[in-house]
């Protein structure tokens, strides 16, 4: 009985309120509304009698938006505390992550649009962003918003540990684990029972230049946020980074296939992740190194674990551990690999340094390529003028030579004119000799423009070969980061 009327207390609340209501907005006119709808609010007897199950209707309501609450009543007041989404953070904050929640309770309670395979969650990229704005807009940064976010899809879903939240390509989406498919007997495991043929069919159809290019844009973010090298273990790695890399291709696949092809996504997953084991592996195996190269105490230990022996786990199992043994049978240990990487940052830098050098050349001359063209169209301009003044000089002359042939039969206005014309001539002279100065400095100017590029060519030139240089330098070290890296995939790759 105690329980039916808890969870009519709860019902009733869900007609009385928002929805969407904030716990800490919960008032005691709500209160004192509530007591009288169920009839109390003048019996202390009665109320005592019913106290505890409104108490726990009460927290069962707000506890289907996911809100914990704890409660204290009277007949006439009661006291809410709310537990805080970051306990750290100020209630406006809690605010906003409730507001977020409930936009991921209306994608849970449309479930079914979202699901494009039965075992892939997809939330478009308008929706997260619905969800992911509002931290954006307060300045929140974006890694405690995502953890937020995930853990609230991780409520309102009910996920366990081996369901896998991926913020990629724009989406939020939930891989929830599944068990490798049953397959009939002599049917070819490797890709959930698909022939190979097929696989390789459909490969060719979507992926004609390789997948790599498609992967690689996502990896690092995949990386990031599900293989953190600052966080994670070798033993949870092992675990995980096939489940990770499986699901990261089937989030691609679900963008690139049309809907006949994705009864074939598992199999074409495991196609697809075959294809590009080894580039994925060896990108990781960077990744590590760079944590390396940060001094990032959790990558200092994950490399230590490396060693050929074997150890008891906690459990009592036995764990074979594998060296990092590179092509030329050298063992790296954590010591040796630093080394190696504190090499390989400084020839980065030189080589970053260098090309910002090349950048600045590149940019010098651009610049002066265009003062060049300034200085020519002036330079042009000025050239126009005086083609046009010594027109007007022509034709000045020549009406001043047909006045003085006429001049014997003419009256003094002819004077008058070839006076007139000749004062014109003169101002004409005057500004085509102007003219003539403002083009030798003209031409001087582009002279000296000229020289210019000139040398900042020969500044490019020099430039590029001290990066060749420094490539030429950092060869051998930068073979052996090659080399470490491959060595460092391989054992990644072992489980």
């Amino acid at each position: 009985m105690k329980h039916r009327i808890v969870a009519d207390i709860a019902a009733l609340l869900d007609e009385m309120l928002p929805r969407d209501l904030y716990a800490h907005d919960f008032t005691d006119e709500h209160y004192r509304a509530l007591l009288k709808k169920i009839g109390i609010d003048e019996s202390l007897e009665q109320f005592n009698d019913k106290k505890a199950a409104i108490r726990k209707g009460i927290i069962e309501h707000f506890a289907r938006t996911f809100q914990h609450v704890d409660v204290e009543l009277t007949q006439h007041t009661f006291i809410l505390k709310k537990q805080y989404a970051d306990p750290s953070l100020p209630e406006s904050f809690d605010r906003l992550a409730h507001r977020s929640n409930l936009r991921i309770i209306d994608v849970f309670r449309n479930k079914s649009r979202f699901l494009p395979v039965p075992y892939l969650l997809s939330i478009p990229e308008e929706i997260r962003q619905e969800i992911m704005q509002e931290y954006l807009d307060k300045n929140v940064p974006i890694d405690t918003a995502r953890a937020i976010i995930r853990r609230q899809i991780t409520s309102v879903f009910d996920l366990y540990d081996r369901d896998i939240i991926f913020f990629l390509r724009g989406r939020i989406s939930v891989r929830y684990f599944t068990p490798p498919k049953k397959l009939a007997d002599g049917a070819d495991k490797r890709f959930a029972g698909e022939s190979v043929e097929e696989m390789e069919a459909l490969y060719q159809t979507y992926f004609r230049d390789g997948a790599w290019k498609d992967i690689e844009p996502i990896l690092g973010e995949a990386i990031s946020e599900k293989l953190n090298f600052s966080v994670i273990d070798n033993a949870t790695f092992t675990r995980n980074f096939i489940p990770v890399f499986r699901s990261m291709i089937e989030i691609l696949l679900l963008e690139i296939l049309p809907a006949e092809h994705r009864g074939k996504i598992e199999g074409f997953t495991g196609y697809v992740l075959r294809q590009t084991f080894h580039p994925i592996l060896l990108y990781t195996a960077k990744v590590l190194l760079e944590f390396v190269e940060n001094r990032d105490k959790n990558a200092e230990q994950f490399i230590k674990y490396f060693s050929e022996e074997v150890v008891i786990d906690a459990s009592g199992k036995k764990i074979q551990k594998y060296a990092i043994v590179d092509s030329k049978q050298q063992r790296w240990n954590y010591t040796s690999i630093l080394s190696i990487m504190m090499q390989y940052k400084q020839a980065k830098l030189k080589l970053a340094s260098q090309k910002e050098a090349i950048t600045a050349a590149q940019e010098r001359i651009a610049e002066c390529e265009a003062e060049i063209t300034v200085e020519r169209n002036q330079r042009y301009s000025v050239m126009d003028r005086i083609a046009e003044l010594e027109s007007i000089i022509a034709d000045g002359d020549s009406r001043i030579m047909q006045l003085k042939n006429k001049l014997a039969d003419s009256t003094s206005t002819a004077k008058t004119d070839i006076a007139r014309l000749n004062a014109q001539q003169d101002e004409l002279q005057k500004r085509k000799k102007n003219e003539t100065s403002h083009l030798e400095l003209a031409n001087s100017k582009l002279a000296n423009k000229m020289n210019e590029l000139t040398r900042r060519q020969k500044k490019l030139a020099d430039e590029k070969k001290v990066f060749q240089t420094i490539l030429e330098q950092t060869a051998k070290l930068r073979d052996t980061y090659e080399m470490l890296a491959e060595a460092l995939s391989v054992v990644l790759a072992k489980r």
